[in-house]
């Protein structure tokens, strides 16, 4: 008999553990869940809202090119979100060089001339790595045309031992990263997307000199405990 309650008793505490322990995994699923959603508004919602607010020199001269223009982003971005849905059934997702250059052919649209170069040849890559390392460029890349008073930009993308490396380099005005507070965009869009899967990220820029930010992201992903 007491060898009996005892053994309910285990199963009792260990239960209660499981229980417990499930509690803490809903907990952190819905604040990773609530922290995609915060991304997912900004890097959908609001760089929509941006591009359409970009300033041109025709929008005092133009009205009625102005108004084109606004017409024209919209429809880009509305063919954006409808490829982005009906890849969600592909089973063949593109390469990381392959979504970088269509990135880059996508900021044309808003006047950003940049160029992709594939230094090493990438194999296979996790699609949450690609997914990572395409928002994180994503953000950098919005951030150049709309801080760094240039419009080019070299995306450079590495094999690394380790991983796999992406840089992107503007020759803008730069500005001192010790003295300028990071915005939502770099720490949750940039350096949160890599720490999610275990890689950084890095923002090296200097007055004058333009601004260079660097992703890194392992092979196989390593996500963080706690």
């Amino acid at each position: 008999m007491t060898v009996a309650i005892a053994a309910a008793a285990v199963l009792v505490l260990l239960g209660g553990a499981a229980w417990f322990a499930l509690g803490v995994g809903e907990r952190r699923g819905r604040a990773a869940e609530r922290e995609r959603h915060r991304r997912a508004v900004h890097d959908t919602v609001l760089q929509v809202m941006e591009s359409l607010a970009l300033p041109a020199p025709a929008d005092v001269v133009d009205p009625v090119g102005s108004l084109d223009r606004v017409r024209r982003t919209a429809r880009e971005h509305a063919l954006r979100l409808r490829l982005s849905l009906d890849s969600l059934d592909d089973t063949s997702p593109a390469g990381l060089v392959q979504r970088l250059r269509a990135l880059t052919a996508e900021l044309a649209a808003d006047g950003l001339a940049a160029e992709v170069v594939e230094l090493s040849a990438l194999g296979d890559l996790p699609e949450a790595t690609v997914d990572t390392l395409h928002g994180a460029a994503r953000e950098a890349l919005r951030n150049t045309l709309k801080h760094s008073g240039t419009r080019r930009a070299v995306v450079s993308v590495e094999a690394r031992r380790d991983g796999v490396s992406v840089t992107i380099r503007d020759h803008g005005t730069g500005f001192r990263p010790d003295s300028r507070r990071h915005g939502f965009g770099i720490e949750h869009s940039i350096v949160g997307r890599l720490t999610e899967i275990g890689g950084d990220a890095t923002i090296d820029s200097a007055p004058g000199e333009g601004t260079r930010v660097r992703l890194r992201a392992p092979l196989a992903l390593r996500l963080p405990v706690g």
